[in-house]
């Protein structure tokens, strides 16, 4: 006996797209050109988190020297609904006619369901399923306990609103500046620094919006910048359940946007505008097996085998944006004088973020602190876990500490 025809339809919504904590509503339409002889026909809306990723080890076994594939993965389940339509899983035997059966469905999804999500090496995937649920195997004639047969399913997107506003809107609104110095070669072949500031508006933003960034650099070196590039990453980790646990993050550019650089003895002040396009929100709650950042980079090329200083801010993408700036008092200048990066005769390698702090959000602001650093052999980083306050260090090597 053939399959019946399975028709699955959300009302009112024909690409079946819901905001975490909508009731999912439609109905599953049977086509029957036979008698179907069934005890039960349910409807299951599934969700799930899955991660995967693969890693090649070479490995010596009794001398012989191969390569070992390890599988890395994890899951996990974010909704498990189950309810019959008709029937149910060992009720007695009823006969459907030949011709359309229809039958209608509702489900409130819950609030905290993440946003769908397709990636290399995660998925979260939302997924509505039919199954017949039979009194014995269609392919004999005699008893038999009673089994499930999958006749259809769609896919449907959930969407989980993140409000800016409701994680820490003051923090957020307050612009964030990063600062780097970076000296070419060592020693007595050193040269005089290049000085590199970035800075934006405020923290927090969503698809569509434009982060307007400045940035300046002075450069004393004798190496020339031939162009900045601003990216903004999507870094997406990682942390598996099996065979082991293990981690790995993939920093994936998602926009950016490319300007003239700075030849040596050149000051330049450049402001550059970069459109967000439609990205899913800052993911980190949850069973840590997946999250999602967002970070922006300011790439400063330069000619030679010189590696090539970067500078990075974080920031969080949202659905609902901010209602208002920081006010304009928090953007006074402070009473000190600003920190003049040629001040010493010796120099590190020095890079940071910081975000001018709230006078009244002081508490808050500092339990949200964390410092950053550079692993300049890498080009850059930022450490696990990092929010979107950090401090700003400066490090001279023959000045005195005036902090």
């Amino acid at each position: 006996m053939p399959d019946p025809e399975c028709l699955i339809r959300f009302d009112n919504n024909p690409y079946g797209v819901y905001l975490a904590g909508q009731t999912l509503a439609g109905q599953v339409e049977l086509r029957l050109t036979e008698v179907l002889s069934i005890v039960g026909i349910s409807l299951q809306l599934d969700g799930h988190t899955e991660i995967e990723w693969s890693e090649v080890m070479e490995s010596t076994v009794a001398g012989q020297t191969g390569r070992k594939t390890t599988r890395y993965y994890a899951q996990k389940t974010l909704l498990n609904s189950s309810s019959f339509l008709c029937g149910s899983s060992a009720g007695p035997v009823r006969e459907l006619a030949i011709g359309t059966h229809t039958y209608h469905f509702s489900c409130e999804l819950p609030a905290h369901l993440p946003t769908a999500f397709e990636g290399y090496h995660a998925r979260i995937r939302y997924l509505a399923r039919v199954a017949v649920h039979r009194s014995k195997r269609r392919s004999s004639g005699g008893g038999g306990g009673g089994i499930t047969d999958r006749i259809g399913q769609t896919s449907f997107t959930v969407l989980r609103p993140l409000n800016l506003n409701e994680l820490d809107g003051t923090v957020l609104a307050l612009p964030a500046k990063s600062e780097l110095t970076k000296v070419f070669c060592c020693g007595p072949c050193s040269s005089e620094p290049l000085y590199i500031s970035a800075q934006i508006p405020r923290c927090g933003y969503i698809p569509g919006q434009t982060i307007v960034m400045k940035i300046d650099a002075i450069n004393r070196s004798r190496t020339r910048v031939h162009e900045f590039r601003i990216k903004l990453m999507q870094k997406l980790s990682y942390t598996s359940q099996h065979p082991t646990v293990a981690s790995r993050t993939d920093a994936l550019v998602v926009a950016e946007s490319r300007c003239s650089g700075v030849t040596s003895g050149e000051v330049i002040k450049h402001q550059q505008n970069l459109l967000i396009p439609a990205l899913p929100p800052t993911y980190t709650d949850g069973v840590p097996i997946f999250s999602i950042n967002y970070e922006l980079e300011v790439e400063a090329r330069v000619t030679g085998p010189n590696i090539s200083p970067r500078l990075s801010m974080p920031i969080t993408i949202g659905t609902i944006a901010l209602e208002t700036a920081a006010p304009k008092e928090i953007l006074k200048p402070l009473n000190k004088p600003s920190w003049d990066p040629f001040g010493a005769q010796h120099y590190t390698d020095i890079i940071g973020t910081r975000i001018i702090p709230h006078p009244l959000s002081n508490g808050a602001a500092a339990a949200r602190r964390s410092q950053m650093g550079l692993d300049e052999q890498n080009g850059g980083g930022t450490p696990v876990g990092a929010t979107n306050v950090r401090l700003h260090y400066v490090v001279h090597r023959d000045a005195p500490d005036n902090h």
